[in-house]
């Protein structure tokens, strides 16, 4: 190309490239969809990423069996897409294994994408295990999975225990709020509870109301998402109390400790003081199993535990019915893990009613009535 002729096209771009510019229209701007925004924008209508927070602190994402299950029916509730199935459906295939699991999380308990609100999948009365109905208002979504997966006349015999995680399940607060599905030793009465007439006393209202007190009101470990009663603040044990207050105006935390101040009605636990609640099952907890090695299934013949509180493996051993109805009823406590809060009458009188069968000589003259 000559010297002229490119000297000609520079000046023909320089003339033509402005008009250009002004054929083409600008693109528009982008919006962030309003919609979209009420979540996801900076200052949102609803405050996901504070209950984001709050669930990052929670059992459902931080305990080791929150998820790990993914076949023979577990996935139900240790998975997102199974219980998303199991909501739908109202079963879960046991012989289906999901590809590319995802742990229990926000889209498990609420659909906003689909429905366009918060919601909860499912609201409706659970039946437990052994039939009883479990009608808590919004509580009812947490009792599609924290109940008892089996019954007690299925598995307390005579027999060998296979395995350390052998019981009602891992979560058995269901059964335990109503006062059910234990073992029930032949002619001795059972008490519910006060809860179990309150629709306002359900899971919800207890563990997912935020706290009101303006020091750790932002505390995302306690109340809300997280599901928690207590964690820590400013390195001092703490409980979120506000929840509770709907029912019980007056009460407080020991000071200092993860522990309600409710006085038992008696010295459960025989150790010569009247404590608060948690504290004398945690006692009659420990006449079961304790680092000392002088709990009632330690020292049998054949122990269930160790010295030291450890599950011994000992699959050949058939333990008579007293001591599987006792070890049934131990880990159906504890793994309530609400230390008689839940229901303070069942879980002492589960417990007692099983030291007895395990020592003819043991005192239950405070069991209560």
């Amino acid at each position: 190309m000559s010297v002229a002729r490119l000297f000609a096209s520079l000046i023909l771009a320089v003339v033509l490239l402005p008009l250009q510019a002004q054929a083409q229209p600008k693109p528009a701007p982008f919006v962030f969809p309003q919609a979209c925004a009420d979540c996801h924008g900076s200052a949102g209508k609803y405050p996901v990423r504070g209950v984001r927070s709050q669930y990052l602190t929670s059992g459902h994402r931080t305990l080791p069996d929150a998820s790990y299950s993914n076949g023979e029916g577990c996935q139900r509730c240790h998975t997102n897409e199974g219980f998303i199935e199991y909501a739908a459906t109202g079963k879960s295939d046991p012989k289906v294994t999901i590809k590319n699991p995802s742990e229990v999380g926000c889209f498990t308990c609420h659909a906003p994408h689909e429905r366009g609100n918060f919601s909860l999948r499912k609201e409706n009365p659970v039946k437990l295990a052994n039939g009883v109905m479990f009608d808590m208002g919004k509580g009812n979504l947490c009792a599609n999975c924290h109940q008892a997966r089996v019954m007690p006349k299925d598995e307390v015999r005579s027999r060998d225990i296979l395995r350390e995680p052998w019981g009602a399940h891992h979560g058995p607060q269901s059964d335990m709020l109503l006062g059910t599905n234990a073992y029930e030793f032949p002619g001795k009465a059972y008490s519910s509870s006060a809860h179990a007439s309150l629709k306002d006393a359900n899971c919800v209202t207890c563990h997912m109301t935020q706290p009101t007190t303006a020091r750790y009101a932002l505390t995302p470990a306690i109340g809300g998402h997280s599901m928690k009663l207590g964690g820590e603040v400013h390195e001092v044990p703490t409980l979120n109390v506000a929840g509770c207050k709907t029912c019980h105006k007056d009460i407080k935390q020991v000071p200092r400790r993860e522990v309600f101040d409710i006085k038992a009605s008696a010295d459960y636990d025989g150790d010569g003081a009247i404590e608060p609640v948690q504290d004398e099952v945690q006692g009659l907890l420990e006449k079961f199993s304790n680092k000392q090695g002088t709990g009632a299934l330690q020292k049998i013949s054949n122990p269930i535990f160790d010295a030291k509180g450890k599950f011994v493996e000992n699959n050949k051993t058939q333990h008579p019915l007293e001591v599987v109805a006792s070890l049934y009823n131990y880990k159906f406590v504890l793994e309530d893990k609400s230390r008689g809060v839940h229901n303070t009458k069942y879980a002492v009188q589960l417990l007692m009613d099983s030291l007895k069968s395990l020592d003819k000589n043991y005192d239950d003259s405070r069991r209560p009535k």
